[in-house]
């Protein structure tokens, strides 16, 4: 089977979704404020991130965090149900935007994984999964079809 990685075309059209997620979410003003910490260093890491997940190069985890460093970044956020959505919707539309492949087999898995990953991260915003605040920290796994 086909990664999403591969699907996508690799790193740069991931980059290209990290690059205008990044424009779209500061500049709107129900997320804006949650981006501004990570604003040096947000399209690259995010960037990686998606390279992982979608079953490219471990980078993430190898150099920049992995788990652990996404646990981090989404404590204390407080991240409301409205937040999460917002997110959601901006990633669909960034995907539209930079020309993500559109067949329904990518877009529905691509969707399903987005709202899972914004609904953990909203979890752990709100104190839910602390037991993983420690190590051993999960590895990041890869997103499915």
């Amino acid at each position: 089977m086909t990664m999403m990685y591969e699907h996508v075309g690799g790193e740069q059209p991931l980059r290209n979704l990290a690059a205008h997620f990044h424009e779209a979410v500061l500049a709107d003003e129900l997320l804006g404020k949650l981006f501004l910490y990570g604003m040096s260093h947000h399209v690259d890491h995010l960037t990686a991130f998606l390279v992982e997940i979608m079953g490219g190069p471990s980078r993430y985890s190898d150099e920049l965090g992995g788990f652990e460093a996404i646990f981090k970044a989404h404590q204390r956020l407080k991240i409301s149900d409205a937040q999460r959505a917002r997110f959601v919707e901006l990633m669909m539309a960034s995907a539209d935007a930079v020309g993500l492949p559109a067949d329904a087999r990518f877009r529905k898995a691509f969707e399903r994984q987005v709202a899972r990953a914004a609904g953990l991260s909203a979890r752990v915003s709100h104190g839910e999964l602390d037991h993983l605040a420690a190590a051993p920290y999960p590895e990041l796994g890869r997103w499915e079809w």
